[in-house]
């Protein structure tokens, strides 16, 4: 189950930080609705109400965890085994893309900078790119 403030762990819930103040990387406070849209539209998803907004999510991926935070890049981890030893080692993994939207949804879907306008930043994943079903959702403050 994903609620707003609360994040599923090892099948229980615990609390989650609230996000901050809705806001669009690059956008002014005067045009951020206007690049929601433009972003809505580019990824083929209705604009979600304002307490719908997402702020950050975890998901899977193969077979790593990855953070997506509006305004940062990517990022995540992968347990690693050691050769001949049972230790496991966790790698931090990134992707050089900013996070400009994550849209609600079955699946979520993200929208990073990679490949808008001119910009190639030697990301692999998709623009945008399906997340599946989050084990964590925190969503903008409402206002």
């Amino acid at each position: 189950m994903y609620t707003r403030g609360w994040h599923q762990s090892e099948g229980s819930l615990s609390p989650v930080p609230e996000g901050p103040a809705f806001f669009v990387p690059g956008a002014s406070p005067d045009t951020q609705e206007y690049v929601l849209a433009g972003l809505a539209k580019f990824a083929n998803q209705p604009v979600p109400a304002p307490n719908q907004r997402v702020y950050s999510i975890i998901f899977e991926h193969d077979e790593k965890e990855w953070t997506a935070t509006v305004g940062e890049t990517l990022r995540g981890i992968r347990l690693k085994r050691v050769r001949g030893r049972a230790i496991e080692l966790t790698v931090s993994v990134s992707v050089p893309a900013m996070v400009l939207a994550i849209f609600p949804g079955d699946p979520y879907l993200v929208v990073t900078d990679h490949h808008l306008g001119s910009k190639s930043d030697g990301s692999q994943l998709e623009n945008p790119f399906l997340a599946g079903r989050p084990r964590s959702v925190v969503r903008f403050t409402a206002p």
